[in-house]
């Protein structure tokens, strides 16, 4: 007789999202499509999707300086802030950037959230400012062909 083998759960992922895959999405960028499937992956209890603090701020300058409406800006803020799970820049993290073998320090701060939050993969289309990166970073279409 054999054994029936059992359901495996499927390990959690944690994933980095860089602000630019979600600038994608909100503006209708080429490669959106990937970057939302991407952001779709928070709906699975399998897949954790984390951003790091200071992407926030970065996102409202960047609407603010494109004369988007505050309403608006609050309206994408709050959509942020209740799907990534946002995690917090410190001092500790900061000092860690500087540390990094990533010469961008803005970059070494996301790989330093990256880490923070134990995710195994940076999702970014800046994959080339991430080469140093000691963690793997990819862009959304080359994850979700592993996926």
């Amino acid at each position: 007789m054999t054994q029936k083998q059992g359901y495996v759960t499927p390990m959690p992922k944690n994933i980095l999202i860089d602000l630019n895959v979600i600038l994608d999405l909100l503006l209708d960028r080429k490669g959106s499509d990937a970057s939302r499937t991407v952001l779709e992956l928070s709906e699975h209890d399998s897949n954790h999707l984390y951003i790091s603090a200071h992407i926030v701020t970065t996102f409202a300058y960047l609407m603010e300086s494109s004369n988007v409406q505050i309403s608006q800006i609050q309206h994408h803020i709050n959509w942020l802030i209740e799907t990534f799970t946002v995690v917090p820049v410190d001092s500790s993290l900061l000092k860690n950037a500087l540390k990094s073998r990533i010469t961008d320090y803005e970059d070494a701060v996301i790989e330093q959230a990256a880490i923070t939050c134990g995710a195994t993969t940076i999702i970014t289309r800046n994959v080339k400012d991430f080469k140093a990166s000691s963690l793997p970073a990819l862009k959304p279409e080359e994850y979700i062909l592993g996926f």
